[in-house]
């Protein structure tokens, strides 16, 4: 299990810990948001590192815009970063728009620009 992966499962204890105590709702609410964020950002990180094992533009271009070796922790620095430069509208939450962006595809477009 990875850091991500045990910050992720903490705040989930936490959130079952908050529900079962009947926390504040908006603490709760901003624990839940909190955990599809963080999930989301995970989720996207991994797809993105394995996207990049096959392809080795992706890993140059990683390493072209600054963070480094391909790795996981390398990537989600720039799934992280790339994803806090969205523009989330109103009524759409940023884990949603996380789940729907391509960053693989960010990332070769970051290098052509």
């Amino acid at each position: 299990m990875d850091e991500y992966q045990l910050e992720i499962q903490s705040l989930r204890r936490t959130l079952a810990r908050l529900r079962a105590d009947l926390a504040d709702p908006a603490l709760i609410d901003e624990y839940e948001a909190e955990v599809r964020n963080l999930t989301a950002l995970y989720d996207a990180a991994r797809a993105t590192l394995a996207a990049g094992r096959a392809d080795a533009r992706l890993r140059n271009a990683l390493a072209e815009l600054g963070f480094g070796d391909w790795n996981l922790v390398n990537v989600y620095s720039y799934v992280y970063d790339a994803a806090m430069d969205i523009e989330v509208d109103d009524g759409h939450e940023l884990a949603s728009v996380i789940n729907e962006t391509d960053y693989a595809a960010s990332l070769l477009d970051d290098i052509d620009a």
